[in-house]
Protein backbone atom coordinates (compact mmCIF):
# COMPACT_ATOMS: atom_id res chain seq x y z
CA UNK A 1 0.00 0.00 0.00
CA UNK A 2 2.57 1.93 0.91
CA UNK A 3 4.61 1.59 -2.67
CA UNK A 4 1.00 2.25 -4.17
CA UNK A 5 0.16 5.81 -2.02
CA UNK A 6 4.58 6.73 -3.47
CA UNK A 7 3.68 5.91 -6.65
CA UNK A 8 0.28 7.87 -7.22
CA UNK A 9 2.42 10.77 -5.46
CA UNK A 10 4.61 10.77 -7.95
CA UNK A 11 2.49 11.04 -10.91
CA UNK A 12 0.92 14.24 -9.33
CA UNK A 13 4.03 15.64 -9.08
CA UNK A 14 4.90 15.50 -12.68
CA UNK A 15 1.48 16.11 -13.93
CA UNK A 16 2.31 19.20 -11.63
CA UNK A 17 5.50 19.49 -13.74
CA UNK A 18 3.87 18.92 -16.91
CA UNK A 19 1.30 21.58 -16.55
CA UNK A 20 3.49 24.33 -15.55
CA UNK A 21 5.89 23.36 -18.79
CA UNK A 22 3.36 23.49 -21.05
CA UNK A 23 1.48 27.15 -19.57
CA UNK A 24 5.71 28.66 -19.86
CA UNK A 25 5.37 31.90 -21.83
CA UNK A 26 1.42 31.66 -22.29
CA UNK A 27 0.93 35.01 -19.33
CA UNK A 28 0.98 38.45 -21.02
CA UNK A 29 1.08 40.82 -17.97
CA UNK A 30 -0.36 44.51 -18.24
CA UNK A 31 -0.87 46.85 -16.14
CA UNK A 32 -4.34 48.20 -16.14
CA UNK A 33 -5.74 51.81 -16.86
CA UNK A 34 -6.02 52.88 -13.26
CA UNK A 35 -9.45 55.07 -13.44
CA UNK A 36 -9.87 58.43 -11.21
CA UNK A 37 -13.38 59.60 -10.56
CA UNK A 38 -14.08 63.75 -9.18
CA UNK A 39 -16.95 65.03 -8.85
CA UNK A 40 -18.61 62.72 -6.46
CA UNK A 41 -19.25 63.32 -2.39
CA UNK A 42 -19.59 60.68 -0.10
CA UNK A 43 -22.88 62.11 1.22
CA UNK A 44 -25.82 63.63 -0.62
CA UNK A 45 -28.42 65.74 1.09
CA UNK A 46 -32.12 66.12 -0.54
CA UNK A 47 -35.98 67.21 -0.32
CA UNK A 48 -38.03 64.51 -1.70
CA UNK A 49 -38.90 65.58 -5.58
CA UNK A 50 -36.24 67.61 -5.65
CA UNK A 51 -33.33 67.58 -8.48
CA UNK A 52 -29.57 64.97 -7.75
CA UNK A 53 -27.48 65.77 -10.78
CA UNK A 54 -24.22 65.21 -10.94
CA UNK A 55 -21.75 65.76 -13.11
CA UNK A 56 -18.57 63.10 -12.73
CA UNK A 57 -15.23 64.02 -14.74
CA UNK A 58 -13.03 60.26 -15.59
CA UNK A 59 -9.67 60.65 -15.96
CA UNK A 60 -7.27 57.20 -16.44
CA UNK A 61 -3.55 56.47 -15.87
CA UNK A 62 -4.09 55.23 -19.74
CA UNK A 63 -7.15 56.81 -21.09
CA UNK A 64 -10.13 58.25 -20.32
CA UNK A 65 -12.52 58.16 -23.34
CA UNK A 66 -16.38 57.91 -21.82
CA UNK A 67 -16.79 55.56 -24.84
CA UNK A 68 -14.51 52.69 -23.23
CA UNK A 69 -16.61 52.44 -20.16
CA UNK A 70 -19.89 51.30 -19.03
CA UNK A 71 -21.50 52.97 -16.29
CA UNK A 72 -24.42 51.81 -13.16
CA UNK A 73 -25.66 54.19 -10.42
CA UNK A 74 -26.90 52.05 -7.81
CA UNK A 75 -29.58 53.03 -4.78
CA UNK A 76 -31.07 51.34 -2.59
CA UNK A 77 -30.04 48.45 -4.43
CA UNK A 78 -31.62 49.13 -7.61
CA UNK A 79 -29.87 50.66 -10.97
CA UNK A 80 -31.72 53.78 -11.28
CA UNK A 81 -29.33 55.34 -14.19
CA UNK A 82 -26.33 53.60 -16.98
CA UNK A 83 -25.46 57.19 -17.98
CA UNK A 84 -22.04 58.91 -16.76
CA UNK A 85 -23.73 61.97 -15.09
CA UNK A 86 -26.53 61.28 -12.77
CA UNK A 87 -29.80 63.42 -13.45
CA UNK A 88 -32.52 61.85 -10.93
CA UNK A 89 -36.02 63.04 -9.59
CA UNK A 90 -35.86 61.92 -5.93
CA UNK A 91 -38.95 59.59 -5.38
CA UNK A 92 -37.57 57.64 -2.80
CA UNK A 93 -38.72 57.02 0.70
CA UNK A 94 -37.58 59.30 3.77
CA UNK A 95 -34.18 58.30 5.38
CA UNK A 96 -30.91 57.63 4.66
CA UNK A 97 -30.25 55.10 1.50
CA UNK A 98 -26.61 53.79 0.24
CA UNK A 99 -25.86 54.24 -2.77
CA UNK A 100 -22.85 53.55 -5.56
CA UNK A 101 -21.51 54.56 -8.62
CA UNK A 102 -19.79 51.71 -10.79
CA UNK A 103 -17.45 52.73 -13.73
CA UNK A 104 -16.95 49.07 -15.90
CA UNK A 105 -14.08 48.97 -18.58
CA UNK A 106 -15.26 47.28 -21.94
CA UNK A 107 -11.70 45.92 -22.49
CA UNK A 108 -11.10 43.60 -19.58
CA UNK A 109 -13.97 44.25 -17.30
CA UNK A 110 -12.29 46.19 -14.44
CA UNK A 111 -14.53 47.98 -11.91
CA UNK A 112 -14.11 50.86 -9.97
CA UNK A 113 -16.18 51.51 -7.38
CA UNK A 114 -17.20 54.64 -5.69
CA UNK A 115 -19.93 54.55 -3.00
CA UNK A 116 -22.17 57.00 -1.56
CA UNK A 117 -25.62 57.79 0.74
CA UNK A 118 -28.38 59.95 0.31
CA UNK A 119 -30.26 61.18 2.66
CA UNK A 120 -33.78 62.14 1.62
CA UNK A 121 -36.10 65.03 3.81
CA UNK A 122 -39.86 65.13 3.62
CA UNK A 123 -41.28 67.43 1.14
CA UNK A 124 -44.93 66.46 1.35
CA UNK A 125 -45.80 68.25 4.91
CA UNK A 126 -46.66 71.50 3.06
CA UNK A 127 -49.73 71.98 0.80
CA UNK A 128 -49.85 69.95 -2.30
CA UNK A 129 -52.32 69.59 -5.25
CA UNK A 130 -53.47 65.12 -4.87
CA UNK A 131 -54.62 63.32 -7.66
CA UNK A 132 -55.86 59.80 -6.70
CA UNK A 133 -56.18 57.71 -10.04
CA UNK A 134 -56.42 54.06 -11.12
CA UNK A 135 -52.96 53.08 -12.92
CA UNK A 136 -52.55 49.63 -14.50
CA UNK A 137 -55.63 48.37 -11.95
CA UNK A 138 -54.73 49.58 -9.14
CA UNK A 139 -54.84 52.45 -6.49
CA UNK A 140 -51.99 55.20 -7.41
CA UNK A 141 -51.18 59.17 -6.11
CA UNK A 142 -49.61 61.52 -7.86
CA UNK A 143 -49.36 65.46 -6.22
CA UNK A 144 -47.83 68.62 -7.14
CA UNK A 145 -45.74 70.84 -4.39
CA UNK A 146 -47.32 74.18 -3.96
CA UNK A 147 -44.89 75.81 -2.49
CA UNK A 148 -42.47 76.19 -5.12
CA UNK A 149 -42.40 75.27 -8.81
CA UNK A 150 -42.30 71.71 -10.01
CA UNK A 151 -43.22 68.82 -11.57
CA UNK A 152 -45.82 66.56 -10.63
CA UNK A 153 -44.96 63.14 -8.53
CA UNK A 154 -46.29 61.05 -10.95
CA UNK A 155 -47.75 57.74 -9.34
CA UNK A 156 -45.35 57.78 -6.90
CA UNK A 157 -46.72 55.01 -4.08
CA UNK A 158 -45.85 52.06 -5.20
CA UNK A 159 -42.51 53.02 -6.56
CA UNK A 160 -41.21 55.42 -3.29
CA UNK A 161 -42.84 52.24 -0.71
CA UNK A 162 -43.01 49.10 -2.02
CA UNK A 163 -46.13 48.58 -1.40
CA UNK A 164 -49.87 48.68 -2.65
CA UNK A 165 -51.95 51.27 -2.29
CA UNK A 166 -54.91 49.05 -2.67
CA UNK A 167 -57.92 48.89 -5.72
CA UNK A 168 -60.73 50.42 -6.93
CA UNK A 169 -59.74 53.89 -5.64
CA UNK A 170 -63.06 55.93 -4.52
CA UNK A 171 -62.06 58.85 -2.70
CA UNK A 172 -59.43 61.15 -0.72
CA UNK A 173 -60.32 62.44 2.96
CA UNK A 174 -58.51 64.78 4.66
CA UNK A 175 -58.62 65.64 8.50
CA UNK A 176 -57.41 68.98 9.72
CA UNK A 177 -58.42 67.97 13.66
CA UNK A 178 -55.82 66.42 16.10
CA UNK A 179 -57.44 65.24 19.51
CA UNK A 180 -55.56 63.31 22.16
CA UNK A 181 -56.73 59.96 22.30
CA UNK A 182 -58.28 59.76 18.93
CA UNK A 183 -55.51 58.08 16.74
CA UNK A 184 -55.87 56.65 13.84
CA UNK A 185 -58.65 59.50 13.65
CA UNK A 186 -55.83 62.28 13.93
CA UNK A 187 -52.10 62.49 13.99
CA UNK A 188 -50.77 65.03 16.79
CA UNK A 189 -47.79 65.65 14.22
CA UNK A 190 -49.44 66.98 11.81
CA UNK A 191 -52.47 68.71 13.32
CA UNK A 192 -54.82 66.00 11.11
CA UNK A 193 -54.61 62.91 8.64
CA UNK A 194 -55.12 61.98 5.08
CA UNK A 195 -57.50 59.11 4.46
CA UNK A 196 -57.76 57.04 0.84
CA UNK A 197 -60.80 55.12 0.19
CA UNK A 198 -60.24 51.73 -1.67
CA UNK A 199 -62.02 48.58 -1.96
CA UNK A 200 -59.59 47.53 0.95
CA UNK A 201 -60.84 49.83 3.21
CA UNK A 202 -59.65 53.35 4.56
CA UNK A 203 -56.31 53.99 4.09
CA UNK A 204 -54.32 55.79 6.75
CA UNK A 205 -51.16 58.06 4.98
CA UNK A 206 -48.49 60.24 6.98
CA UNK A 207 -49.46 63.55 6.08
CA UNK A 208 -45.78 64.59 6.01
CA UNK A 209 -44.54 62.08 4.00
CA UNK A 210 -47.98 60.74 2.25
CA UNK A 211 -46.97 57.54 2.54
CA UNK A 212 -47.43 54.34 5.27
CA UNK A 213 -47.89 55.48 8.45
CA UNK A 214 -45.94 53.79 11.12
CA UNK A 215 -47.82 51.41 13.18
CA UNK A 216 -51.40 52.18 11.79
CA UNK A 217 -52.60 50.96 8.67
CA UNK A 218 -56.76 51.26 7.82
CA UNK A 219 -59.35 52.79 10.13
CA UNK A 220 -61.20 49.79 10.81
CA UNK A 221 -64.42 48.61 13.10
CA UNK A 222 -61.81 48.02 16.33
CA UNK A 223 -60.60 51.55 15.27
CA UNK A 224 -64.26 52.87 16.96
CA UNK A 225 -64.76 50.21 18.80
CA UNK A 226 -62.03 51.18 20.62
CA UNK A 227 -63.25 54.59 22.04
CA UNK A 228 -66.33 52.70 22.83
CA UNK A 229 -66.76 51.23 26.35
CA UNK A 230 -66.24 46.98 26.24
CA UNK A 231 -69.92 46.13 27.66
CA UNK A 232 -71.84 45.49 25.91
CA UNK A 233 -69.94 44.85 22.91
CA UNK A 234 -70.76 47.26 20.14
CA UNK A 235 -72.08 45.70 16.63
CA UNK A 236 -69.50 46.50 13.45
CA UNK A 237 -71.31 43.54 11.43
CA UNK A 238 -70.50 44.38 7.84
CA UNK A 239 -68.05 46.81 8.14
CA UNK A 240 -67.29 48.50 4.66
CA UNK A 241 -66.46 51.89 4.16
CA UNK A 242 -67.91 53.37 1.30
CA UNK A 243 -68.05 57.72 1.79
CA UNK A 244 -66.46 59.64 4.72
CA UNK A 245 -66.81 63.16 5.33
CA UNK A 246 -64.90 65.28 8.42
CA UNK A 247 -66.47 68.86 9.55
CA UNK A 248 -64.63 71.22 11.49
CA UNK A 249 -66.26 73.41 13.53
CA UNK A 250 -63.91 75.52 16.50
CA UNK A 251 -60.65 76.23 15.70
CA UNK A 252 -59.29 79.02 17.94
CA UNK A 253 -55.77 80.37 18.09
CA UNK A 254 -55.29 81.27 21.09
CA UNK A 255 -52.90 83.91 22.41
CA UNK A 256 -50.22 81.65 23.60
CA UNK A 257 -49.19 79.77 20.02
CA UNK A 258 -51.70 77.08 20.60
CA UNK A 259 -54.41 75.79 18.87
CA UNK A 260 -58.01 74.82 20.11
CA UNK A 261 -60.05 72.48 17.68
CA UNK A 262 -62.65 70.03 17.20
CA UNK A 263 -64.63 68.66 14.51
CA UNK A 264 -66.95 65.83 13.56
CA UNK A 265 -66.25 62.42 11.16
CA UNK A 266 -69.30 60.85 9.52
CA UNK A 267 -68.73 57.71 7.85
CA UNK A 268 -71.35 55.52 5.66
CA UNK A 269 -69.81 51.82 5.72
CA UNK A 270 -72.13 49.35 4.44
CA UNK A 271 -75.16 51.56 4.24
CA UNK A 272 -74.64 52.16 7.97
CA UNK A 273 -73.64 55.34 9.56
CA UNK A 274 -70.76 55.60 12.05
CA UNK A 275 -69.84 58.91 14.01
CA UNK A 276 -67.03 60.17 15.26
CA UNK A 277 -66.64 63.55 17.75
CA UNK A 278 -63.24 64.93 17.80
CA UNK A 279 -63.38 66.90 21.01
CA UNK A 280 -61.09 67.06 23.45
CA UNK A 281 -63.98 67.81 25.96
CA UNK A 282 -66.44 65.77 24.79
CA UNK A 283 -66.60 62.10 24.05
CA UNK A 284 -69.23 60.63 21.52
CA UNK A 285 -69.21 58.09 19.39
CA UNK A 286 -71.66 55.81 17.08
CA UNK A 287 -71.42 52.69 15.09
CA UNK A 288 -73.36 50.86 12.48
CA UNK A 289 -76.42 53.02 12.94
CA UNK A 290 -78.93 51.70 10.41
CA UNK A 291 -82.08 52.99 8.59
CA UNK A 292 -85.31 50.86 9.65
CA UNK A 293 -87.08 49.00 7.41
CA UNK A 294 -83.65 47.28 6.27
CA UNK A 295 -82.73 50.53 4.51
CA UNK A 296 -79.12 50.73 3.31
CA UNK A 297 -78.01 54.64 3.55
CA UNK A 298 -76.58 56.40 0.67
CA UNK A 299 -72.82 57.05 0.21
CA UNK A 300 -73.62 61.21 0.57
CA UNK A 301 -75.02 63.15 3.24
CA UNK A 302 -75.08 66.74 4.22
CA UNK A 303 -75.32 69.55 7.63
CA UNK A 304 -78.38 71.77 7.65
CA UNK A 305 -76.13 74.58 7.86
CA UNK A 306 -72.36 75.33 7.97
CA UNK A 307 -71.83 79.13 8.58
CA UNK A 308 -68.65 81.38 9.47
CA UNK A 309 -68.10 81.31 13.51
CA UNK A 310 -68.24 84.54 14.64
CA UNK A 311 -64.99 85.96 16.94
CA UNK A 312 -66.68 86.13 19.83
CA UNK A 313 -63.53 86.11 22.03
CA UNK A 314 -60.96 89.30 22.57
CA UNK A 315 -58.20 86.90 23.27
CA UNK A 316 -59.04 84.05 20.90
CA UNK A 317 -58.74 84.28 17.07
CA UNK A 318 -61.84 82.11 15.86
CA UNK A 319 -61.43 80.43 12.31
CA UNK A 320 -63.35 77.78 12.82
CA UNK A 321 -67.67 77.13 11.86
CA UNK A 322 -70.86 76.66 13.44
CA UNK A 323 -72.52 73.61 12.01
CA UNK A 324 -75.76 71.87 12.92
CA UNK A 325 -76.42 69.12 14.72
CA UNK A 326 -78.76 67.48 12.40
CA UNK A 327 -77.61 65.57 9.24
CA UNK A 328 -79.46 64.69 6.10
CA UNK A 329 -79.07 61.18 4.48
CA UNK A 330 -81.12 59.21 2.24
CA UNK A 331 -82.38 55.50 2.42
CA UNK A 332 -81.57 54.02 -1.30
CA UNK A 333 -83.18 50.78 -0.32
CA UNK A 334 -86.87 52.46 0.40
CA UNK A 335 -86.19 56.19 -2.00
CA UNK A 336 -86.43 58.40 1.44
CA UNK A 337 -85.06 61.41 3.25
CA UNK A 338 -83.83 60.18 6.90
CA UNK A 339 -81.89 62.34 9.42
CA UNK A 340 -79.44 62.11 12.32
CA UNK A 341 -79.25 64.12 15.08
CA UNK A 342 -75.49 64.24 16.23
CA UNK A 343 -75.07 61.25 15.19
CA UNK A 344 -78.04 59.22 16.41
CA UNK A 345 -79.53 56.52 14.13
CA UNK A 346 -80.73 57.44 11.24
CA UNK A 347 -84.68 58.64 12.02
CA UNK A 348 -87.61 58.97 9.75
CA UNK A 349 -89.21 62.52 9.21
CA UNK A 350 -92.19 62.87 10.99
CA UNK A 351 -94.75 65.17 11.39
CA UNK A 352 -96.48 66.54 14.87
CA UNK A 353 -99.17 63.49 14.96
CA UNK A 354 -96.13 61.12 13.76
CA UNK A 355 -96.59 60.49 10.15
CA UNK A 356 -94.84 60.43 7.37
CA UNK A 357 -95.58 63.55 5.16
CA UNK A 358 -92.21 63.98 3.15
CA UNK A 359 -92.03 62.83 -0.53
CA UNK A 360 -90.28 59.41 -1.62
CA UNK A 361 -88.66 58.54 -4.69
CA UNK A 362 -88.51 54.83 -5.23
CA UNK A 363 -85.64 53.55 -7.43
CA UNK A 364 -84.12 56.78 -6.95
CA UNK A 365 -80.15 56.86 -4.72
CA UNK A 366 -79.33 60.01 -3.51
CA UNK A 367 -75.32 60.73 -5.49
CA UNK A 368 -74.70 64.13 -3.26
CA UNK A 369 -76.11 66.58 -0.96
CA UNK A 370 -74.93 69.81 0.21
CA UNK A 371 -76.25 72.44 2.56
CA UNK A 372 -76.16 75.89 0.77
CA UNK A 373 -75.90 79.59 1.49
CA UNK A 374 -78.63 79.90 3.15
CA UNK A 375 -78.49 78.31 6.49
CA UNK A 376 -81.30 75.50 6.45
CA UNK A 377 -81.66 75.38 2.98
CA UNK A 378 -79.97 71.81 1.64
CA UNK A 379 -80.08 71.14 -2.22
CA UNK A 380 -79.78 67.01 -2.75
CA UNK A 381 -79.39 65.07 -6.35
CA UNK A 382 -81.02 61.63 -6.98
CA UNK A 383 -80.71 59.19 -9.55
CA UNK A 384 -82.13 56.16 -11.19
CA UNK A 385 -80.10 54.90 -13.70
CA UNK A 386 -81.57 57.05 -16.02
CA UNK A 387 -82.87 60.17 -14.96
CA UNK A 388 -81.89 62.78 -11.97
CA UNK A 389 -83.71 64.88 -10.36
CA UNK A 390 -82.63 68.05 -8.23
CA UNK A 391 -84.16 68.73 -4.93
CA UNK A 392 -84.54 71.63 -2.89
CA UNK A 393 -85.50 71.28 1.05
CA UNK A 394 -85.95 72.95 3.88
CA UNK A 395 -83.70 71.26 6.48
CA UNK A 396 -83.79 72.25 10.52
CA UNK A 397 -80.37 72.20 12.08
CA UNK A 398 -81.83 71.00 15.58
CA UNK A 399 -84.71 69.58 17.39
CA UNK A 400 -86.14 72.92 17.92
CA UNK A 401 -85.68 74.51 14.72
CA UNK A 402 -87.87 71.07 13.73
CA UNK A 403 -90.66 72.57 15.24
CA UNK A 404 -90.65 75.60 13.83
CA UNK A 405 -89.05 75.19 10.49
CA UNK A 406 -90.12 71.59 9.92
CA UNK A 407 -88.45 69.17 6.66
CA UNK A 408 -89.55 70.28 3.48
CA UNK A 409 -89.43 69.86 0.05
CA UNK A 410 -89.65 73.13 -1.54
CA UNK A 411 -89.00 71.83 -5.33
CA UNK A 412 -87.58 69.45 -8.32
CA UNK A 413 -86.06 69.42 -11.37
CA UNK A 414 -85.75 66.65 -13.28
CA UNK A 415 -83.09 66.50 -16.02
CA UNK A 416 -81.66 63.92 -18.31
CA UNK A 417 -79.18 61.26 -17.47
CA UNK A 418 -76.91 62.84 -20.15
CA UNK A 419 -76.46 66.25 -18.33
CA UNK A 420 -76.33 65.06 -14.64
CA UNK A 421 -75.21 61.37 -13.02
CA UNK A 422 -73.14 58.93 -11.21
CA UNK A 423 -69.93 60.22 -12.78
CA UNK A 424 -70.87 63.97 -12.21
CA UNK A 425 -69.29 65.76 -9.54
CA UNK A 426 -70.50 68.75 -7.66
CA UNK A 427 -69.14 71.46 -5.66
CA UNK A 428 -71.68 73.78 -3.81
CA UNK A 429 -70.37 77.48 -3.41
CA UNK A 430 -70.35 78.88 0.71
CA UNK A 431 -71.60 82.27 -0.11
CA UNK A 432 -73.47 82.59 -3.26
CA UNK A 433 -76.56 79.73 -3.81
CA UNK A 434 -74.95 78.42 -7.29
CA UNK A 435 -74.11 75.01 -7.46
CA UNK A 436 -70.99 73.70 -9.54
CA UNK A 437 -71.09 70.37 -11.59
CA UNK A 438 -69.75 68.63 -14.15
CA UNK A 439 -70.88 66.93 -17.08
CA UNK A 440 -68.73 64.62 -19.60
CA UNK A 441 -66.34 67.29 -20.48
CA UNK A 442 -68.07 70.71 -19.20
CA UNK A 443 -68.61 72.06 -16.44
CA UNK A 444 -72.04 73.67 -15.22
CA UNK A 445 -72.95 76.56 -12.69
CA UNK A 446 -76.60 76.37 -11.32
CA UNK A 447 -78.40 78.63 -9.29
CA UNK A 448 -80.26 75.99 -6.77
CA UNK A 449 -82.91 78.50 -5.99
CA UNK A 450 -84.27 78.09 -9.37
CA UNK A 451 -85.15 74.69 -8.64
CA UNK A 452 -88.35 75.86 -6.97
CA UNK A 453 -89.67 77.64 -10.23
CA UNK A 454 -88.31 74.43 -12.86
CA UNK A 455 -85.42 76.18 -14.28
CA UNK A 456 -83.37 73.40 -15.66
CA UNK A 457 -79.18 73.76 -15.48
CA UNK A 458 -77.45 74.39 -18.61
CA UNK A 459 -75.11 77.48 -17.96
CA UNK A 460 -72.04 76.18 -18.83
CA UNK A 461 -68.56 77.36 -17.85
CA UNK A 462 -65.93 75.48 -18.99
CA UNK A 463 -65.64 73.00 -22.11
CA UNK A 464 -62.52 71.02 -22.70
CA UNK A 465 -63.14 71.13 -26.54
CA UNK A 466 -62.12 74.83 -26.18
CA UNK A 467 -58.81 73.64 -24.48
CA UNK A 468 -57.82 71.49 -27.30
CA UNK A 469 -59.35 68.41 -26.35
CA UNK A 470 -60.61 65.67 -28.49
CA UNK A 471 -64.02 64.00 -27.72
CA UNK A 472 -62.75 61.27 -25.29
CA UNK A 473 -61.70 63.59 -23.41
CA UNK A 474 -63.60 63.96 -19.51
CA UNK A 475 -63.44 65.29 -16.38
CA UNK A 476 -63.75 62.65 -13.41
CA UNK A 477 -63.12 65.24 -10.94
CA UNK A 478 -62.71 68.35 -9.77
CA UNK A 479 -62.19 70.72 -6.37
CA UNK A 480 -61.97 74.16 -6.00
CA UNK A 481 -59.79 76.41 -3.60
CA UNK A 482 -60.54 77.42 0.37
CA UNK A 483 -60.59 80.60 -1.23
CA UNK A 484 -62.70 79.89 -3.88
CA UNK A 485 -59.95 81.54 -6.17
CA UNK A 486 -59.02 78.62 -8.07
CA UNK A 487 -61.18 75.21 -9.50
CA UNK A 488 -58.79 71.98 -10.47
CA UNK A 489 -59.78 69.83 -12.79
CA UNK A 490 -59.14 66.05 -13.45
CA UNK A 491 -58.97 65.07 -17.19
CA UNK A 492 -58.74 61.60 -18.41
CA UNK A 493 -58.01 60.76 -21.83
CA UNK A 494 -59.03 57.41 -21.68
CA UNK A 495 -62.12 57.09 -23.23
CA UNK A 496 -63.89 53.90 -22.08
CA UNK A 497 -61.01 52.74 -20.63
CA UNK A 498 -61.32 52.73 -16.61
CA UNK A 499 -58.37 50.72 -15.48
CA UNK A 500 -55.21 53.20 -16.20
CA UNK A 501 -53.46 51.04 -18.18
CA UNK A 502 -50.83 51.93 -20.88
CA UNK A 503 -49.38 55.56 -21.28
CA UNK A 504 -50.47 58.16 -18.96
CA UNK A 505 -53.50 59.90 -20.02
CA UNK A 506 -54.33 61.32 -17.04
CA UNK A 507 -53.82 66.10 -16.80
CA UNK A 508 -55.19 68.48 -14.58
CA UNK A 509 -56.45 71.32 -15.18
CA UNK A 510 -55.71 74.39 -13.92
CA UNK A 511 -58.74 77.08 -13.60
CA UNK A 512 -59.09 80.91 -12.41
CA UNK A 513 -62.70 80.97 -10.84
CA UNK A 514 -64.30 84.23 -10.47
CA UNK A 515 -66.66 83.82 -7.43
CA UNK A 516 -68.28 86.96 -8.25
CA UNK A 517 -69.35 86.29 -11.83
CA UNK A 518 -69.15 82.35 -11.22
CA UNK A 519 -66.53 82.39 -14.42
CA UNK A 520 -63.59 80.19 -15.04
CA UNK A 521 -61.31 81.19 -17.01
CA UNK A 522 -58.09 78.87 -18.28
CA UNK A 523 -54.88 79.15 -16.31
CA UNK A 524 -52.45 75.92 -16.80
CA UNK A 525 -52.47 72.71 -17.40
CA UNK A 526 -50.16 69.45 -16.71
CA UNK A 527 -50.29 66.56 -19.17
CA UNK A 528 -49.54 62.90 -18.23
CA UNK A 529 -49.35 63.08 -14.49
CA UNK A 530 -51.38 60.29 -13.41
CA UNK A 531 -53.43 56.80 -14.44
CA UNK A 532 -57.20 57.67 -14.75
CA UNK A 533 -58.34 59.88 -12.84
CA UNK A 534 -61.00 59.33 -9.55
CA UNK A 535 -60.18 62.32 -7.16
CA UNK A 536 -58.13 65.45 -7.10
CA UNK A 537 -57.72 67.12 -3.78
CA UNK A 538 -55.77 70.27 -2.23
CA UNK A 539 -54.20 69.04 1.24
CA UNK A 540 -53.47 71.62 3.25
CA UNK A 541 -51.45 70.99 5.77
CA UNK A 542 -53.32 73.44 8.27
CA UNK A 543 -56.79 74.57 8.32
CA UNK A 544 -56.69 78.03 7.60
CA UNK A 545 -61.14 79.24 7.25
CA UNK A 546 -61.22 80.60 3.52
CA UNK A 547 -56.88 80.76 3.02
CA UNK A 548 -56.90 83.36 6.02
CA UNK A 549 -54.24 83.20 9.31
CA UNK A 550 -54.57 84.12 12.49
CA UNK A 551 -53.76 87.31 11.57
CA UNK A 552 -56.43 87.74 8.76
CA UNK A 553 -53.41 87.44 6.09
CA UNK A 554 -54.56 85.53 2.64
CA UNK A 555 -51.94 82.93 2.70
CA UNK A 556 -53.47 80.33 0.52
CA UNK A 557 -50.82 79.34 -2.36
CA UNK A 558 -53.74 78.52 -4.89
Amino acid sequence: MKKIKLLSGMFLIAAAVSSCYKDKGNYEYKELNEVSLKGLEARYERDQDDSLNIRVELSGTQYADDSKFSYAWELARNIISTEKDLKLKVNLSIGEHLGRFVVTDKSNGAKTYFRFSLRVASSTAGDLLVVLSNYNGAAELSYKRLDKEGNFAVNYYQQRFGQSLGTNPRQIAINYVYVKNQIPFTDVATQGSVQVLTAEGLKILDKHAMGPKDGLDYITAASFTNLLPPYPAPDVSGYKPEYVSYQQDMWNHNPYGGINQSGRQNLISGGALYFNVMDGFTRKMSVNQKADNNGYLAPAMCYASIVNAQQTSPTLKMRGYDVSSYLLLFDNTNGKFLYSNYGSRPLTILDKDNKEYMPSYPGYKMIYASHTSTPNKCVAILHNGSKTKLVYLTVPGTATQQTTMPFAVLGEVEVSNSLINQDSRFYMMRYAPYLLFSSGSRVYRYNVQGIQTGAVPGDVIADLGSMGYSNDATIKAFTVSRTEQNLLMAISRYGATTSGDGPLRGDVIKMLFNNATISLKFDQKYESVSGNPVDIQIKYQTHLRDGVNANGVLVDKI
